[in-house]
């Protein structure tokens, strides 16, 4: 009897370890030394996010009636453990269709009619290997600097 295997094809977001080693690459050295030398250390290569995170992320896209994700740079306010540091904040997003335009829209969850329930709930807690339980936010994953895996060399700045 013969078996069938079916062959998943790649992501079409995917461009290939070559074009990845060679952006992470420029970003470390066109970028990065700049962000840090303004900053006045080192600033984020990297941010780690968990399988759980995306799940949970792609649940509240689900549950917003949303289309999508803009993900944009951000830094850390003063006072903050990472103040200075660039991360990434997470905005599900609708489509809005105006003529025959279609723009995504980020929702603002404060402006979402049950936000006052929505707020007023006790939030998930995300664990992060080695740290004890915290409350996270969309916004919130681990930061290289300063949480770098030794054992990648290509995430060390």
């Amino acid at each position: 009897m013969q078996q069938h295997v079916t062959v998943k094809p790649l992501p079409f977001f995917y461009v290939g370890q070559a074009i990845t080693n060679n952006r992470i690459n420029q970003f470390k050295t066109q970028k990065h030394g700049l962000l840090t030398q303004a900053l006045g250390k080192s600033d984020t290569c990297s941010v780690w996010y968990s399988k759980e995170h995306f799940v949970k992320l792609l649940e509240e896209i689900e549950f917003a009636g949303g289309d999508g994700i803009r993900i944009s740079f951000g830094m850390y306010e003063e006072g903050h453990q990472y103040a200075g540091q660039t991360c990434l904040l997470f905005n599900t997003t609708r489509e809005t269709v105006v003529g025959e335009t279609i723009t995504h829209t980020d929702v603002i969850l404060e402006l979402e009619p049950d936000y006052p329930e929505r707020a007023a709930q006790e939030r998930d807690i995300i664990l992060f290997p080695g740290e004890d339980p915290i409350i996270r936010d969309f916004n919130l994953g681990v930061p290289c600097p300063p949480f770098c895996p030794t054992s990648n060399p290509k995430e060390q700045p």
